[in-house]
């Protein structure tokens, strides 16, 4: 028996958020990257941590690469299964390197910032079992194959280009970002990325102007990125909605006054895909109150 509170699409919700230790606007950085911890924590109750990249080298930076690596590695691996999603959150520079590979920078100066490639830090994000959402307040080049057998991995970034940070200015989409979570945090209905990407797309021409009010000329706007990868065609994109406290599972099923729906399935294999059907009931509609599965049962199917 499972009931609303402990039947949602996800029971708990981790965010990683990485910032530069010495980024060339730290201030600023920090202090947004802050404003969303907060949604996080007050309005949605997820399980946050804040790291700062360290950044002691110049160039292509074996170190932090080495710290990055292991840092994701144990954050995928913790609790890492389907009823949990993964946020991981990033705030810096990006650019593309002579053989078209997605760099992490500290600074857009290329020569004095800390530099390490994403592809390979890439793949325990791929590889996990939950549900992955990558959030950068960065240009985000999809520049290598992104493959996932479980599960959704979806990207949303501040732009396809670092040209908006001109346009749009420092960690404008990280506070918009917040903003539009703040909004969403006390309806009903859960707030899809898909969704999120469309209302930031629909924001960006205003969010410019403010910035630019004295230049009326001004007619091209950046557009953020999004992308959504998965081994199931049939999964949605990532859903964000506050946490409730789970309840115990019920032991009955309540038929008081409620409308009830109710449902025969018939199968065609006698080897049940228990994780299948999780995966199916984990998308029910949160307007579900109560779900009671009894089975398999062998009667004629009427």
């Amino acid at each position: 028996m499972l009931s609303a509170t402990n039947r949602g699409r996800y029971l708990d919700v981790r965010a990683l958020l990485l910032v530069w230790q010495d980024d060339d606007d730290a201030a600023n950085v920090h202090a947004a990257t802050q404003e969303l911890a907060d949604v996080f924590a007050k309005q949605y109750r997820f399980v946050f941590r804040i790291h700062m990249i360290p950044s002691n080298e110049r160039g292509f930076a074996k170190d932090t690469w080495r710290w990055l690596s292991r840092t994701l590695d144990r954050f995928t691996e913790e609790d890492d299964r389907r009823e949990v999603l993964k946020i991981v959150y990033y705030a810096g520079h990006t650019f593309l390197d002579e053989n078209r590979d997605m760099c992490l920078a500290s600074s857009r100066d290329a020569q004095q910032a800390s530099i390490v490639r994403w592809s390979t830090l890439q793949q325990p994000l791929e590889q996990a079992s939950s549900d992955v959402l990558v959030i950068m307040d960065a240009a985000f080049y999809p520049c290598s194959r992104i493959l996932r057998k479980q599960g959704v991995m979806e990207i949303l970034g501040a732009s396809i280009s670092e040209d908006h940070a001109a346009s749009l200015g420092r960690c404008t989409f990280t506070r918009a970002l917040a903003e539009q979570l703040r909004i969403r945090a006390g309806r009903a209905k859960p707030l899809s990325v898909t969704e999120l990407h469309a209302i930031l797309l629909s924001a960006y021409p205003k969010l410019v102007q403010d910035r630019h009010s004295e230049d009326e000329s001004m007619l091209s706007f950046p557009t953020p990125f999004h992308m959504m990868v998965s081994g199931n065609s049939r999964l949605p994109s990532v859903f964000l909605s506050p946490m409730h406290q789970h309840s115990a599972h019920r032991s009955s099923f309540s038929f008081d006054a409620m409308p009830q729906i109710s449902l025969n399935v018939r199968l065609t294999d006698e080897n049940i895909d228990i994780d299948s059907w999780n995966e199916w009931l984990r998308l029910i509609p949160e307007t579900a109150r109560d779900v009671r599965v009894d089975g398999p049962i062998r009667t004629p199917f009427r």
